[in-house]
């Protein structure tokens, strides 16, 4: 069989691009937001409040990654109302799921508007976001490694290998523990893996993965795409953008460019300063993060940058 050429492969992307949508991305912005998730337990619960509010409310997703204090979702549904609505049926069931642990939750900075994503490459580069996001703040995870979240299912391993329950295969009170409702009613192809719903079973990671021409591109894309991640950074919130061996790679590019010299350590003094406001206001390199990378003082960061994180 004749392998497709480039262009063949970008046509069919575009068609079935084309054939959905409205598409959203749903951010809600953590620095205003406390801690939500504190343990295992309350991610699993989140995870399945985020397959029930995204079906009561209409809302299809190609990707999700739930955070400590905040959340994103790439979503597609007629009406940006249904990611507003959903938003707001994921924030009652939390503030309810939480105070059944004697917590009150503030969730009055859970709001978002919804961004539109109105071209191809956007929706390809705002679902590699969103894989990578735990990535990110957390060093131990991968992209495909995160239980949070819906990266491993593009492009890793099939989940017709993974072992899952039919959720209204369960008993009532199994049903009742898993959702903390009583009126627990899923539809059919909800499946439970490992105390929650599974994220296979509600993410159309299928479709997801055909907006890509193949592995290669969303590989290329989860790795060498910074001044994609920095843009949406500034877009939704978030403090983090790339790790610290991005971030290092990120330096020594713009260290290249700016000064013409291809090592960190052969740079003067006022030139890692100048670097040091690149990497912030560019890429949102934090304090900490700029020490690291650069090694400059730290009272002077501060002092230049006196809110940074």
């Amino acid at each position: 069989m004749k392998s497709l050429s480039f262009s063949d492969k970008e046509f069919l992307c575009q068609q079935i691009f084309d054939s959905h949508g409205p598409y959203w991305h749903v951010a809600t912005p953590g620095a205003s937001t406390e801690i939500l998730f504190t343990s295992a337990d309350d991610y699993r619960f989140g995870v399945t409040l985020m397959a029930e509010s995204l079906y009561c409310c209409g809302v299809k997703t190609y990707s999700f990654s739930l955070m400590s204090n905040h959340l994103h979702n790439i979503a597609e549904t007629r009406e940006k109302q249904n990611c507003i609505d959903f938003l707001e049926h994921f924030a009652s069931r939390l503030r309810r799921y939480s105070s059944e642990f004697k917590r009150n939750l503030d969730l009055s900075g859970f709001v978002c508007d919804p961004l539109p994503i109105d071209n191809l490459q956007s929706l390809r580069n705002n679902i590699v976001y969103v894989d990578r996001n735990q990535y990110v703040v957390n060093a131990a995870q991968t992209p495909y490694s995160n239980p949070w979240g819906s990266g491993f299912l593009y492009f890793g391993y099939s989940p017709s290998v993974i072992a899952s329950t039919p959720f209204n295969s369960l008993s009532v009170r199994a049903k009742r523990n898993l959702s903390h409702s009583r009126n627990a009613e899923y539809p059919d192809y909800f499946t439970v893996r490992n105390g929650f719903i599974a994220p296979e079973s509600f993410v159309d990671w299928k479709t997801g993965k055909s907006f890509f021409r193949d592995a290669h591109q969303y590989f290329n894309l989860l790795t060498k795409n910074r001044e994609a991640y920095s843009e949406f950074a500034a877009l939704y919130g978030d403090k983090f953008v790339l790790t610290d061996e991005e971030m290092y790679s990120a330096a020594v590019s713009l260290a290249l460019k700016i000064f013409n010299v291809n090592q960190l350590n052969d740079l003067s003094d006022q030139q890692r300063k100048e670097l040091a406001r690149k990497m912030h206001f560019d890429y949102r390199a934090g304090n900490s993060q700029i020490h690291r990378i650069l090694k400059l003082d730290k009272h002077w960061l501060k002092e230049v940058f006196p809110e940074a994180r």
